[in-house]
């Protein structure tokens, strides 16, 4: 297992919305992707947030209905590239305290995440 890179367990794909979308619509999205727990907020070509369940929650507690995904998006989110190795990734999660990590190629230009890193994800390897 350690010497699996991210690419080999991570999901490809992740759901991506505007920043005017509303918070109902995002709700939506996240409840069609069984598995996914973020949906990434995309500006032109770069990314400007995510909303998690946990961003979700706390709307519950407001007037969600009136609100956008940039309203409750958290623009602090955490990447690694694909190439690199599981553990290390892992170690990522756990200094970051996240649950999940985007999956972004190495590049200088903003590009839109490939896919996610998990807690799931491994927690279905260590099942294997």
């Amino acid at each position: 297992m350690k010497d699996k890179l991210v690419r080999d367990v991570m999901s490809f794909g992740v759901p991506a919305c505007a920043a005017d979308t509303s918070l109902a619509d995002v709700a939506l999205l996240l409840a069609q992707e069984a598995r996914r727990d973020i949906l990434v907020v995309m500006g032109e070509k770069c990314v400007e947030g995510v909303v998690s369940q946990s961003d979700m929650a706390r709307a519950f507690l407001g007037d969600f209905r009136s609100m956008t995904a940039k309203d409750r998006m958290s623009p602090e989110m955490y990447s690694v590239p694909p190439d690199i190795s599981l553990e290390r990734a892992v170690e990522e999660m756990l200094e970051k305290g996240v649950h999940q990590l985007l999956v972004m190629p190495e590049m200088d230009d903003c590009v839109a995440p490939v896919g996610v890193l998990s807690k799931r994800h491994l927690v279905e390897l260590m099942a294997e």
